[in-house]
């Protein structure tokens, strides 16, 4: 009985993580209307996102310290409840300074929801298959991420703008749900469970950090931030430039188009994690950064097939940089695993953040955002570059020395 109560709590946890990033990308989705309609700059429309996404970010690392610290978690319906809510009523109002109260409120929602719904997660996941259910639990979100660009191109294609505010219902009828189901379940499972602590064997040593040991941390984070300046800044922009560029696309095709490139991007984040398991994670890190160039110069191509074609394999490539980034910095911060993923998936997506407001106020400056998204490619080169120089151990070195 109690283990197929965890079961179902950790189906909850998934499900809920599957819907609170269905929101996370409709911001970026509806900037080509909230331009027309409030008449805003570039910059001002990638500062709604900004404030998203540095909000959300920064703040997770801290409130999964304080968490670990505490034993304190939030609830997690009440913050699928707080992130839906918030990104479904931006479509609804008219007043900028209330979009960004709006996007502010909604992205603390996310930041308490993740580490939350992940201790759930690792206290009812089986220790055996820990990193299965992690699996599909990062998974469940990717896809979410995907799909919440069509489902809101579909409600624009409908009725507009306002009608956005539908998506409210998927997050209301989720949270209630997940609501009453952690109410069954702590009836089932009244006995709390006592807070974990670290053990240590008496055979057991500290874990030592290697001598300085920030210098290569400190580079994959900024290659990370380098990485996800460039992709945040392509998926913000993505569809204004499709919209209001040369192309001239419907909000609904190009909707289609960002959850195309979004579901690229989950191959890639399966595909790079198999494949730094296999032939090591510096090589394919290196591989995956530099692969990602030249797909990224054919997004701006005039020619429509290449351009797709670029988008596609650009989100792809980008994207299978993401798993071994996390594990070589946790490999090189042995005994901080929290420390190192708020650092790359928090502080780093922080900074892409901060560059989405950069890049347009950059165009705004040259009077177009083609070029001004062509700048990109500038911190896209420099990824591979500086992963060169990554004190990491390469797996195609260590197979070719002989054995002892």
């Amino acid at each position: 009985m109690e283990e197929m109560s965890a079961n179902k709590k950790i189906r909850d946890i998934i499900c809920g993580h599957f819907l609170i990033d269905i929101y996370t990308p409709v911001l970026a989705l509806i900037l080509p209307l909230l331009i027309a309609q409030m008449n805003l700059s570039y910059f001002l429309a990638g500062l709604i996102v900004t404030v998203f996404n540095v909000t959300s970010s920064v703040s997770q690392p801290f409130v999964g310290l304080y968490g670990d610290k505490t034993g304190w978690r939030a609830s997690v319906p009440l913050c699928l409840l707080i992130g839906s809510v918030g990104i479904s009523l931006t479509a609804l109002s008219g007043n900028y300074l209330l979009l960004l109260f709006l996007a502010a409120g909604a992205a603390v929602g996310h930041a308490l929801f993740h580490p939350a719904a992940m201790d759930i997660m690792y206290r009812l996941s089986p220790p055996a298959k820990r990193g299965f259910y992690n699996s599909i639990f990062t998974t469940s979100g990717s896809i979410g991420y995907a799909i919440g660009p069509v489902l809101a191109g579909i409600l624009i294609a409908i009725g507009g703008l306002p009608a956005v505010a539908w998506l409210i219902i998927p997050g209301i009828v989720g949270a209630t749900w997940m609501y009453r189901n952690s109410r069954r379940f702590r009836h089932e499972n009244p006995a709390p469970e006592p807070v974990r602590k670290p053990v240590q064997t008496v055979s057991e040593k500290p874990v030592q950090k290697k001598k300085y040991w920030w210098v290569p941390a400190g580079l994959v984070v900024t290659i990370c931030s380098l990485r996800a300046w460039a992709y945040l800044g392509i998926i913000t922009y993505l569809p204004t430039f499709l919209v209001l560029g040369h192309h001239g696309l419907d909000t609904f095709t190009a909707s289609l188009v960002v959850t195309i490139m979004l579901f690229f991007g989950v191959a890639g984040q399966v595909v790079g994690g198999y494949m730094s398991d296999r032939f090591g994670r510096k090589e394919m890190l290196i591989l995956g950064l530099a692969g990602a160039i030249p797909f990224f110069a054919l997004i701006f191509s005039t020619n429509e097939l290449l351009m797709y074609l670029g988008i596609m394999v650009y989100a792809f490539f980008a994207s299978s940089c993401y798993v071994m980034s996390v594990t070589m910095t946790q490999d090189l911060l042995p005994g901080n695993v929290g420390f190192a993923s708020g650092l790359t998936l928090g502080f780093s997506m922080g900074v892409g953040g901060v560059g989405a407001a950069v890049i347009g106020w950059a165009a705004d400056m040259m009077g177009s955002l083609a070029p001004a998204l062509y700048l990109l490619i500038i911190p896209t080169i420099l990824c591979p570059v500086l992963a060169l120089f990554i004190k990491y151990p390469l797996k195609s070195l260590a197979r070719k020395k002989p054995s002892a």
